[in-house]
């Protein structure tokens, strides 16, 4: 991906602990833009990360937020995060010490 695919916002904005990045959906598929975000967010490579069919499948998360006519948010706990993906090609990750997910 290039960076003209890409927006990345600071990491920790107005006190947070939340990462947000936006993607162009036409060229970069959300399942890569969220495994790409979590990745950066938590400073871990993507190999390193669980398998994201573990908090939802892949196809089906392209295949909705690539047909949203109106706008449309999901949000959905992956690698000890809260993901939140937005059909205008945000991404925002938060550190969560709940997440069921396993490592």
């Amino acid at each position: 991906m290039n960076e003209v695919d890409r927006d990345v916002s600071e990491f920790g904005a107005a006190g947070t602990d939340e990462f947000r990045t936006a993607y162009d959906w036409e060229s970069t598929a959300p399942s890569t833009g969220v495994v790409e975000a979590v990745s950066e967010a938590t400073n871990r490579e993507q190999l390193d990360l669980p398998q994201l069919y573990g908090a939802l499948d892949p196809d089906a998360l392209d295949s909705l937020v690539r047909s949203s006519d109106g706008p449309m948010s999901l949000a959905f706990s992956f690698a000890r995060c809260e993901v939140t993906v937005l059909n205008d090609g945000e991404v925002a990750v938060k550190h969560s010490s709940t997440d069921p997910q396993s490592e």
